[in-house]
């Protein structure tokens, strides 16, 4: 067998499991409404809602205006010196069901006490300080996420199930796409990402997300945050961590019911440190689902770029390009599954098909550069913090990433 079929090979076998995973995605999703009933009654929630830098007011007043049929309220947490507080602060004085709560600055936090945190996680743990004592689930969403009327009914509902197991529920990551080739990329990226959802993965998407108190309360949530256990910048991939060790199961509940909105003039830059923060998250917390991400789309994509490379001397390479063939197959099932579900907003399906046709042969290409660089990286940025992996004395025996220095900041909205 010549080098060219057995790279071709490997790039078809990948595309296959690619494909295999969209339609069993697909195919829980159709299944989704005739197998769970709404609850005949819904727990008493608090939202938490982490901000850094200026808000998006759309997000912000879309979340306040929630329809929710029991009790429930809202803390948006941030620093006192983010440009977010003052207006957060004016929606706290509007609406009497909003709290405004300010956590440390991890910078500082690490510079005066030699705490190390993420400061997403820092902010969650600072919220959750606050909330009420008959709160029964925490729901979280990013600040940088748009929510649709029901969103908080959607996410929540399958916990007002009376399943003692069920610890958490995620919607789906979806990202409408901005004018950049390279937005695009990312949009078809995140699309083909959400598979994984489902077991026996089922990673927890940090941008939405809600989670039983009982269950941060019985298991190691808490500590994966505070940057006790685990690395301290996965507030998802830590809480999911902590709720399969705790034999909880993590529920995905289908629709685009939080959906990431365009950042202005997203660059190939900017999307190439997203997707390696994503991969990186991956590489130290959840090393089965790097290594299944990677061997299907990663591997697929270093297979299929060395057999067209070496197509010229051996033209049965170009079988291999029926492993994108299959990529784009799946992008359009997975599109087709959601339009079937829900064809109300047809702005969003259009952003969607839009992305797959643009950026979805590129998406691939920035799987396999993360999975070339994931395990040598040791530096990354994040919400307009630096973060570096490296050991710290006397803080925790594991060497995990630490709290660097602070970069300019964003100004796009985004959670931290």
């Amino acid at each position: 067998m010549t080098l060219g079929l057995i790279l071709a090979t490997v790039a078809i076998l990948a595309g296959i499991g690619g494909l295999l995973t969209t339609c069993r995605y697909c195919r829980y999703l159709m299944q989704w409404q005739r197998r769970h009933a709404p609850p005949s009654q819904f727990p008493r929630v608090t939202v938490v809602a982490p901000h850094r830098g200026p808000i998006i007011r759309g997000h912000v007043e879309a979340l306040i205006a929630q329809v929710y049929p029991a009790a429930w309220d809202i803390i948006f947490v941030t620093t006192r010196e983010d440009a977010s507080y003052p207006q957060l602060e004016d929606y706290a004085r509007d609406h009497s069901h909003v709290e405004v709560v300010l956590a440390e600055d991890v910078v500082q936090l690490a510079k005066e006490k030699g705490i190390h945190r993420g400061q997403k996680c820092h902010n969650l743990v600072t919220a959750l300080s606050r909330v009420p004592p008959d709160t029964e689930v925490i729901a979280v969403i990013d600040s940088d996420v748009c929510p649709s009327p029901d969103w908080l009914r959607t996410l929540v509902g399958p916990l007002g199930h009376a399943h003692d197991r069920l610890g958490a529920t995620t919607l789906a990551r979806f990202y409408v796409p901005g004018p950049r080739l390279a937005s695009h990329a990312q949009a078809a990226w995140i699309l083909g990402s959400a598979p994984f959802m489902l077991e026996p993965w089922g990673y927890i998407w940090g941008g939405s997300f809600a989670v039983r108190r009982e269950a941060l309360e019985k298991t190691a949530v808490l500590a994966r945050w505070k940057g006790i256990k685990g690395s301290i910048t996965c507030d998802d991939l830590g809480l999911s961590v902590a709720l399969r060790l705790a034999q909880y199961r993590v529920c995905h509940v289908p629709g685009y019911k939080a959906v990431r909105t365009p950042r202005a003039g997203e660059t190939w830059s900017d999307v190439l440190g997203f997707t390696n923060r994503q991969v990186l998250h991956m590489w130290w917390t959840r090393r089965d689902l790097w290594l299944a991400a990677s061997m299907i789309h990663g591997v697929k994509s270093i297979a299929l770029l060395c057999a067209l490379g070496i197509a010229w001397f051996q033209p049965v390479a170009l079988v291999a390009l029926c492993a994108p063939a299959m990529d784009l197959a799946g992008f359009a099932l997975g599109i087709y599954t959601l339009r079937s579900l829900d064809h109300s907003d047809r702005s969003f399906l259009r952003s969607q098909r839009k992305a797959v046709l643009v950026g979805g042969s590129l998406a691939p290409l920035l799987w396999m550069i993360n999975t070339i660089v994931a395990a040598t990286r040791s530096h990354m940025q994040w919400g307009g913090v630096d973060y570096t992996y490296r050991t710290v004395e006397g803080y925790t025996t594991n060497t995990s990433w630490r709290t660097d220095r602070s970069s300019q900041a964003t100004g796009d909205g985004a959670s931290s």
